[in-house]
């Protein structure tokens, strides 16, 4: 199951990541915010999603806001989640063959900062979903983060 958390910010693209996930046969519940309230918060949807995601070791998440950096920052701040920011495809396939990630996280743009296109997001969210994690030498060092 692919877990779906995203603040104000993020409540256009997601319905765009819905749509994709959809057409593509993949299974998702969305915990995130469905209108546009600036009031919300990126955290409460993260944490929901966080402990969704720990339920089953194949569960996967993709969280969004206006840049990416907050949610994935929330979404490391529970043990056993390994959230990335990602900008490009390249971070999406280390992020799951070394790291074993388990979140993806997108920033969605602000006036002045930049905006990720869909193309973009669809390339990177195929490496994240059909990329293995390799496991060997990175399984202490995923045990590791869990220590910390």
């Amino acid at each position: 199951m692919i877990y779906l958390a995203n603040d104000h910010n993020g409540v256009e693209r997601m319905k765009f990541v819905k749509k994709w996930l959809t057409e593509n046969g993949y299974e998702w519940e969305s915990v995130g915010a469905d209108t546009f309230i600036k009031t919300d918060s990126y955290v409460d949807y993260v944490k929901k999603a966080n402990q969704k995601i720990l339920e089953d070791k194949n569960n996967r998440g993709i969280y969004l806001c206006g840049t990416g950096i907050g949610v994935q920052m929330a979404g490391n701040r529970t043990k056993g989640i390994r959230a990335f920011f990602c900008n490009n495809k390249q971070t999406a396939y280390f992020a799951r063959l070394h790291e074993d990630a388990n979140v993806i996280c997108f920033g969605v743009g602000y006036k002045g900062y930049p905006k990720f296109s869909n193309k973009k997001l669809v390339e990177c969210l195929k490496m994240f979903f059909n990329t293995q994690f390799e496991g060997d030498r990175h399984i202490n060092r995923i045990k590791s983060l869990d220590e910390i």
